[in-house]
C-alpha cells in the first residue's frame, strides 16, 4: 500500500475513533429539574409522587428553581374508581409539562396513565395508581433529559 493511502487510512481511523469516543461521552452532570405549579385537588400527592420519582431517576437531580434547567408543571387529569371482576380498580391519568427554566419555553408535554386493582384499601390503590402514572409520564425524561435541557 502506498504511503499516501496508509496516511489516509490512519487519518480516517483516528477520526472514527474520536467520533465514537465523543458519541459515548456523557453530558456534564445530571439534568437539574425543579417542580413548578401543580394544580388540582390532588396537587400535594402529585408533588410527592413527582419528587419521589425524580429522586430515583438516574441523570436527573431535583433542585431549587434558580439552579434548574427544566421546570415541571403538572396536574392529575383523571382519577376514577370502578369495579372490574368484583375488585375495585383505580385508574389515574396525569399530565406533566416540561418547560425551560429560563424562558419558560415548553420542551415536552408528557402524559402517563396507570391503574391499580386488588385489596380493600382504596387510598393505597389510589396512591399506587398515581405513582405509576407519574413514572409512566416521566419515562421520556429519563431517556431524553439532556436533550430537553439543551442550551445549558
Amino acid at each position: 500500500m502506498p504511503r499516501a493511502q496508509q496516511l489516509a487510512a490512519c487519518g480516517v481511523t483516528c477520526a472514527l475513533l474520536i467520533l465514537a469516543a465523543h458519541a459515548d461521552a456523557q453530558p456534564h452532570g445530571p439534568v437539574r429539574v425543579a417542580l413548578g405549579e401543580l394544580s388540582g385537588a390532588r396537587a400535594p400527592e402529585l408533588g410527592e409522587a413527582l419528587r419521589d420519582t425524580l429522586r430515583r431517576t438516574r441523570d436527573v437531580r431535583l433542585t431549587d428553581r434558580p439552579r434548574a434547567q427544566l421546570v415541571l408543571r403538572g396536574s392529575v387529569q383523571r382519577i376514577e374508581r370502578r369495579v372490574v371482576d368484583g375488585q375495585v380498580q383505580i385508574d389515574c391519568e396525569v399530565s406533566v409539562i416540561v418547560a425551560d427554566a429560563r424562558g419558560g419555553a415548553i420542551r415536552a408535554m408528557l402524559r402517563g396513565r396507570a391503574g391499580a386493582r386488588g385489596g380493600t384499601d382504596e387510598a393505597a390503590l389510589s396512591g399506587n395508581a398515581l405513582r405509576a402514572a407519574v413514572r409512566g409520564a416521566l419515562r421520556p425524561l429519563r431517556a431524553s433529559g439532556h436533550a430537553l435541557a439543551r442550551g445549558y
